[in-house]
């Protein structure tokens, strides 16, 4: 299986960066760390990724933007091998259970055979395929601890 690999970014937001795949979902603080942007609901204190408009469990409309987690451990994964143009494939995608009781879909950084459920991942960066001008598209990931 081949991997993009994890690649070390600019600490700009990522929001600013036209090479992020969803980039309302990520966010790089000073030091480029990546940190997940998801919801708490106000009234509950419910946690949603991507953040929900309407709150899932009390239905309040009072979603703030929060940081998540940024460890977690592996829920369930499966191997993709067909994507649409420019994504490398294979590549393994997972659901990550982050430390703040939400689940998360992503790319796990990482050989299949080396993955094992409720194994230990850190939230990174990573390439996920190129652009039509080559230019590489990067998503949040997760990697092995």
């Amino acid at each position: 299986m081949t991997n993009p690999g994890t690649l070390v970014v600019n600490p700009d937001a990522a929001s600013a960066d036209s090479r992020f795949v969803a980039p309302e979902l990520v966010a790089l603080d000073a030091k480029g760390a990546p940190r997940l942007i998801g919801g708490r609901c106000a009234k509950c204190s419910a946690v949603s990724f991507p953040r929900a408009a309407v709150c899932t469990e009390c239905l309040s409309e009072e979603v703030a933007e929060t940081e998540l987690a940024h460890e977690g451990k592996l829920y369930s994964f499966s191997v993709v091998h067909q994507a649409p143009r420019g994504w490398t494939v294979p590549y393994a995608l997972g659901y990550v259970d982050l430390s703040d009781d939400v689940r998360v879909l992503a790319h796990i950084d990482a050989p299949a055979e080396q993955l094992s459920i409720d194994m230990p991942l850190r939230l990174s960066v990573g390439a996920v395929g190129i652009d039509t001008a080559g230019v590489p598209l990067l998503s949040y990931t997760f990697t092995p601890v």
